[in-house]
């Protein structure tokens, strides 16, 4: 999956009580441009490579039982809510990190 996810916030048909409901909205796929920066793997960076990966693989498992908790619906309670937005954030700190060592 290469698009990036972004929560969007949007209001419930029947409100019977004030609440907000958190959908993800899947950005578009758009194709690498040729100026981005390439990550090179050398023997002085690849420990924190690895490392990177290795947060990203737990993350990554932490969201697919999110997922499934909800039921493949996506209706979260408010607690795994605010934990999915963290993980998205960590992912996206993640991916920081990894460019900076391009």
């Amino acid at each position: 999956m290469n698009g990036r996810l972004r929560p969007i916030r949007t209001k419930p048909s029947a409100p019977k009580r004030k609440q907000t409901l958190l959908l993800l909205q899947r950005e578009p796929e758009t194709p690498m441009e040729m100026d981005e920066p390439t990550v090179v793997t050398t023997w002085e960076n690849r420990t924190q490579i690895i490392e990177i990966m290795h947060s990203a693989r737990e993350m990554s498992q932490e969201f697919q039982d999110l997922w499934d908790k909800s039921g493949g619906s996506g209706r979260l309670s408010q607690d795994d809510t605010d934990r999915l937005i963290e993980l998205l954030r960590e992912i996206g700190n993640l991916n920081d990190m990894l460019m900076r060592l391009a």
